[in-house]
């Protein structure tokens, strides 16, 4: 076909001249807005149809391209929704504050404010919460973390672009974005490997393990198949019911039994450690999966939380950009790398025998 008898495309406008609606109400319906009534939006996308419209991806590309060079003005507001977990306890730990700080970034950058929601409220229901946002005009949801493994929401999610953070919200399936645990339980694993250490330990929590999917122990476990199989280490982790007596108890028949001379556990557990008698580095090394700079004494993966949290809203923008509302038939899983750091809690193990012997020399000199 020659470019002079091409078919002329099919424009928003006409379509909006032809049904008698606004070029935004077309516009806002081929995108799966809420706000459109559904008869709406059936109507639209049946004339849609038999006129043969189909979107220009150059035109939609150069749209994109001017609002990047644009400064960033106010598009809408994102909802952070807190569920089942209060703000303050929420971002006591470091790591899902650092979600939050990175949102909120990422989200002033493209011309979006993210607010807070508790759905915890006592006369907050998650019915009258999707009310609540969908009157105010919010079409993107971050869902905060879980703080029990295996949760569950029904909001509206057919009115809402939505993503979460990480594997504790099973249903419904969404979007998320996550550090990659499985390759942070095993890189961390093969640094401490690398480091000289021979007996390397994981010690957790079910929770915690149960919270991110079992994924930093397959990565520990599948770094644990490069060493002899007398010198593979299973993991210890305790229960929610343990007192401190018991925990304290079971690390120390652990560290004794299993010789450990290094350990990975979560930031905060290693409290415990200490707590149960063990001075670091010098009874074993310990290296932390979510290093924080809260801890700056201490090796371990940074999981680049404020990636995380950035990342968590390019994805939602997009969401919203292109009209893609409620539960995802097949979810992505968008994961950040994590990095290494160093810290005086895993020296090399040459260099901590050579301090341990000038120390024990210093003690014989005094006596």
């Amino acid at each position: 076909m020659s470019i002079a008898n091409a078919t002329p495309r099919v424009t928003i406008r006409e379509l909006a001249k032809h049904l008698g609606l606004s070029h935004a109400t077309v516009s806002m319906a081929l995108r799966d807005h809420p706000l459109i009534a559904m008869k709406t939006k059936r109507l639209v996308r049946e004339e849609a149809c038999r006129r043969g419209y189909r979107p220009e991806p150059m035109l939609s590309a150069l749209a994109a391209y001017r609002q990047m060079k644009k400064p960033p003005t106010y598009h809408g507001t994102l909802a952070w929704l807190f569920n089942n977990v209060s703000q303050t306890q929420l971002f006591s730990t470091p790591l899902f504050k650092l979600y939050f700080d990175g949102a909120c970034t990422k989200a002033n950058s493209l011309g979006f404010k993210v607010e807070p929601f508790h759905l915890n409220d006592s006369d907050m229901t998650p019915g009258r919460a999707s009310d609540i946002l969908l009157s105010r005009g919010i079409q993107g949801v971050l869902l905060a973390p879980q703080l029990k493994p295996n949760s569950q929401l029904n909001m509206r999610w057919e009115w809402f672009s939505a993503v979460t953070f990480g594997y504790t919200l099973t249903r419904p399936q969404l979007h998320l974005v996550c550090s990659t645990q499985y390759r942070i339980g095993m890189s961390i694993t093969q640094k401490l490997q690398e480091l000289g250490y021979q007996r390397i330990g994981f010690f957790g929590s079910e929770n915690f393990d149960q919270r991110t999917d079992r994924n930093f122990t397959a990565g520990y476990y599948t770094a644990s198949m490069n060493v002899p199989q007398s010198r593979r280490i299973p993991p210890l982790l305790t229960d929610i019911g343990d007192s401190d007596e018991i925990i304290h108890t079971k690390i120390r028949e652990w560290v004794t039994h299993w010789k450990v001379d290094a350990v990975v556990c979560v930031s905060g557990m290693h409290f415990v450690l200490q707590e149960a008698g063990f001075q670091i580095p010098r009874d074993f090394a310990v290296a932390l999966l979510c290093q924080q700079p809260e801890y700056p004494d201490f090796a371990g993966m940074d999981e680049q939380g404020f990636l995380i949290g950035g990342a968590a809203v390019d994805m939602l923008v997009g969401m919203i950009h292109r009209g893609e509302r409620g539960v995802p038939p097949t979810p992505y899983r968008l994961l950040i790398e994590g990095k290494w750091r160093d810290g005086n809690s895993a020296p090399a193990a040459n260099a901590k025998k050579q301090q341990l012997a000038r120390a024990g020399k210093t003690a014989l000199a005094r006596t």
